[in-house]
């Protein structure tokens, strides 16, 4: 199966946002209505404490596969704060949701149009940070050789694990 990856745009963004799959964390979005002398915060989501505290980690990707391609229980941010002169770094996005795309490999019916595959953009505002939506299927890749793995951050609850989908039956070839 080939997937033809496809730039980070801000209307590609504003797509998957309107899907529900991410939320957007880009300059005019979530802005309160605030009157003059007065501040306000607002809650894009809170976590489920069952999945504990928060954490921000560091994550590079070094392999080019998709190794931990699942689903999490609870929301994590993206954080694209990187260099652009790294690898490349690949996002792969189901549009299914966890239940059909395993019916669908159980099947043998997966096809290259039941994903986006995005190539990430570091440090655009528009693009570069957004929330992953609980259990939406996801998993990252880059490719090998010279220069420095893709380097990116994640926040996310203390205790929220990877429910990995196996796609390994897959030859998953990412192009541009």
């Amino acid at each position: 199966m080939i997937i033809t990856a496809v730039e980070m745009t801000k209307e590609i963004m504003i797509d998957l946002e309107e899907k529900g799959l991410i939320i957007r964390l880009a300059p005019d979005s979530h802005r309160p209505e605030v009157k003059e002398n007065e501040s306000m915060g607002i809650a894009i989501y809170t976590s489920d404490p069952d999945f504990g505290g928060h954490k921000l980690i560091s994550i590079a990707i070094g392999n080019d596969y998709l190794g931990n391609f699942g689903i999490h229980k609870d929301n994590e941010e993206f954080l694209l704060i990187g260099s652009n002169e790294d690898k490349p770094l690949y996002l792969l996005i189901s549009y299914l949701s966890a239940e059909d795309l395993i019916k669908k490999v159980e099947e043998g019916s997966v096809d290259s149009e039941d994903f986006i595959c995005l190539k990430c953009r570091f440090n655009d505002p528009e693009v570069s940070f957004f929330t992953m939506l609980k259990d939406v299927p996801h998993g990252e890749a880059s490719v090998i050789g010279p220069r420095r793995p893709p380097k990116f951050y994640v926040t996310e609850p203390t205790d929220l694990t990877v429910e990995k989908i196996d796609l390994s039956k897959y030859d998953i070839t990412i192009t541009e």
